[in-house]
């Protein structure tokens, strides 16, 4: 149908991408993508499925109810999706810190010992710097990684380009399950974001008479050109 079709358009790609991954977050956006699209098409049976005892008046008030049901739907939609991606950022970012041992340090050693590292570097030339920093990733030295990386460009002297830049590679290196996750956590809320857009225009038209208007004449066009063209292929020439 006009709305509902898209929609499950978005479904079925943001499913087959993510089907048979062991993604919590993504998952489960994927689901509330389903539950609106059931939602507007559910409105959608509403609008065009008038029950012929029904009047302009009845029939267009069956339908606005609709679109407020669908209103709710997408705001306790908006509500459980922030939660996800919250929850899921968390998580990830906690993993992938421990993954990595490039989380904040606590201990007054560690702190002091890298203190006195981004010290040594900040006095080697540039391309020491990088060097020291590179041999570091391939090596997978998470403490001296942690004190450069954390330290930021003016402790250590590294530009931030290049930090940015080391501190993906090695993420990649030792976590690449993890940014896959969160790549496909933020692909999904992307589409789900999409979905939601789309279905508050549905119920925003439900609720107004003309729009409703204007969508049954072209479902009932869609339909009818379809019919027309199913008919003609199916007729026999002689």
């Amino acid at each position: 149908m006009r709305y509902s079709n898209p929609i499950r358009a978005i479904f079925e790609r943001e499913y087959a991408r993510t089907e048979g991954k062991n993604y919590n977050g993504p998952t489960r956006i994927v689901a509330e993508i389903s539950q609106m699209h059931g939602a507007v098409e559910a409105l959608e049976n509403v609008a065009i499925h008038r029950n012929p005892a029904d009047n302009d008046a009845v029939h267009q008030k069956k339908t606005h109810e609709a679109g407020v049901r669908l209103a709710k739907a997408i705001a306790a939609t908006k509500s459980r999706a922030n939660d996800i991606l919250n929850n899921n950022n968390t998580r990830l970012n906690q993993e992938l810190a421990a993954r990595t041992g490039l989380g904040a340090q606590t201990s007054l050693d560690a702190i002091m010992r890298h203190q006195e590292l981004r010290a040594v570097v900040r006095g080697m030339d540039e391309r020491v710097r990088r060097d020291v920093l590179t041999e570091a990733v391939k090596a997978k030295d998470a403490d001296t990684l942690n004190a450069l990386l954390n330290g930021g460009p003016l402790l250590s002297g590294i530009e931030p380009k290049f930090l940015a830049t080391m501190r993906e590679s090695y993420e990649r290196a030792v976590a690449p399950e993890i940014l896959e996750e969160q790549a496909e956590l933020l692909n999904t809320d992307e589409a789900l974001q999409a979905v939601i857009r789309s279905c508050e225009t549905v119920s925003k038209d439900a609720q107004n008479p003309a729009a409703l208007e204007a969508f049954i004449r072209a479902q009932q066009a869609a339909e009818s050109a379809s019919a027309s063209f199913d008919a003609a292929i199916s007729s026999d020439p002689a």
